[in-house]
């Protein structure tokens, strides 16, 4: 491959799907598939050059620094390339373009309508700009600047969603804004300490700072930005709604990614930026540690009341991201490790789970899982793929999710903190009661689906698919979530060892 162009590929993973989204109304035009094929296309290629750059990474065993128009840090803007990010890159590019793909038979193209699809897919393409941006910064201002991409995205893909969408996503950018308005007052704090934005040269610098309020007070800032963005206890408001009703092919990229990559900037800025003998630290620690229990046992218990299955899934997504703030509040590096697998697990878990619950809605227009009795029998391939996801959640070997909890358990045991082993068992129960009782109503309960009695009838947002219980597009991206999760447990050690375990040693 031509060298020139390889060593363009951080900001081309960026700017191809800028392309994308720009040329997918225009191509919509010509013709009404056009636009939408080509944004599955283009992340695709994507992917595929997230694995290369990644390759590279994992074969030198150095980070790649991009600097956008050849300006060199302080001064411009750069984009840096490790061995955690890389992997979280290639997780984002993956999922969107899966997204993209499972997104097809939602949104047919309509020759009398040629922008409805169009705007879907640009929106989707946005959402993934801004998340790879997020993953691939240096600069802590252009963080923000995708952070907001992110935002505007999720805003439109909410609320084009279900009926209460609309509100869902009112409430998604009350909370935002202020998500947004404490990051950017920490690094604005950040900055006038220290008279720069670029993350490396931030931490250089603030080891000359002797300002601790100010520190601390970014800290606190840094804290509520992050912890609502990835809906952390209790900061958590706007995600139940907004998981429940987004649109349902965009709802797998929101649930699934979407709030697992403000997590990883928050591991940036505590584990990159700060210094780890700051004062402060322990106490910075203490209250993620105690917001992280708080959250796992708040979502376990909450998504027991529950009978809608987004609602299921919702909840316990609060408590899955509580997992990763205990990694990071356990500090060590298996906690940090466990913490950044969980990030890896819990996306393709919860995108796989969320990608079974719009093809459910597809096929028969279930909502609640006690119409879930004997579905398994006409969808035996989307029920097998939620049997595995759902395991994995609870915690099985050797399924992924149990991997990432065995690190945070070792990096917990390490440090002598027996109580957040103690959560980390009671919450995989809880886990283990709920999706059981959705196993019992899927396997054993009654009956409660049947074929229309006409094949124009719509039960969900499309036809009856004949032999295939929904269509190839929309199976590939579920059976590849399943995959994946025996894949990365299978593979847990060599992702560990050998691709996170540099980076954070580095940092540690």
């Amino acid at each position: 491959m031509n060298l020139f162009f390889i060593s363009h590929i951080p900001v081309l993973i960026v700017v191809i799907p800028l392309c994308a989204a720009v040329l997918c109304p225009l191509l919509s035009r010509l013709s009404p598939s056009l636009g939408k094929r080509t944004v599955i296309v283009f992340l695709f290629v994507v992917f595929v050059l997230s694995l290369i750059q990644l390759a590279g990474i994992v074969q030198s065993g150095e980070a790649v620094h991009y600097y956008l128009g050849g300006w060199e840090p302080p001064y411009g803007v750069e984009f840096v390339i490790d061995g955690v990010n890389g992997i979280i890159i290639v997780l984002v590019s993956f999922i969107g373009a899966m997204t993209a793909l499972f997104s097809s038979p939602f949104e047919e193209a309509d020759k009398n309508a040629p922008f409805k699809s169009a705007g879907y897919y640009s929106i989707l393409c946005f959402l993934v700009i801004g998340l790879l941006g997020i993953a691939s910064t240096g600069d802590a201002f252009n963080l923000y600047v995708f952070m907001e991409i992110v935002a505007l995205s999720g805003y439109g893909l909410i609320a084009i969603g279900e009926e209460k969408g609309p509100i869902a996503a009112f409430r998604y950018l009350l909370t935002g804004t202020i998500g947004a308005s404490m990051y950017l007052l920490g690094i604005g704090f950040l900055y006038s300490a220290t008279g720069t934005l670029n993350m490396a040269d931030l931490a250089v610098r603030l080891q000359r700072v002797d300002n601790l309020p100010l520190i601390a007070i970014a800290m606190a800032c840094l804290i509520v930005g992050f912890g609502i963005k990835m809906a952390l206890f209790p900061l958590h408001g706007w995600q139940p709604a907004a998981h429940s009703y987004a649109h349902p092919a965009a709802d797998p990229m929101i649930a699934g990614v979407m709030i697992k990559i403000p997590a990883y900037a928050m591991f940036r800025f505590f584990f990159c930026i700060f210094d780890s003998s700051l004062p402060m630290m322990k106490t910075i620690f203490n209250i993620i540690g105690i917001m992280a229990v708080l959250g796992i046992l708040y979502g376990s218990l909450k998504a027991l009341r529950y009978d809608k299955y987004n609602k299921i899934l919702a909840y316990s997504s609060i408590g899955q991201v509580g997992y990763i703030a205990l990694g990071f509040a356990i500090g060590n590096f298996y906690g940090i490790a466990g913490a950044v697998f969980h990030i890896l697990s819990h996306a393709f878990m919860k995108t796989g789970l969320f990608y079974t619950s719009a093809a459910f809605k597809y096929r028969y227009g279930i909502h609640y899982t006690d119409r879930l009795g004997q579905v398994y029998r006409k969808m035996p391939v989307t029920c097998g793929a939620l049997v595995v996801l759902a395991l994995s959640m609870i915690g099985l070997p050797p399924f992924a999710g149990f991997f990432g909890k065995w690190y945070l358990a070792l990096g917990a045991i390490q440090n002598g903190q027996y109580l957040y082993v103690a959560v980390l068992i009671i919450s995989s129960l809880l886990s283990a009661i709920y999706f059981f009782r959705i196993f019992e109503k899927m396997f054993m309960g009654e009956k409660t689906v049947s074929e229309p009695a006409a094949p124009e009838e719509y039960y969900g947002y499309g036809k009856l698919t004949g032999k295939t219980e929904v269509p190839l597009q929309m199976l590939i991206p579920i059976v590849s979530a399943a995959l994946m999760i025996i894949a990365l447990g299978l593979g847990n050690s060599f992702i560990v060892n050998g691709i996170l375990r540099t980076t954070i040693m580095e940092v540690l």
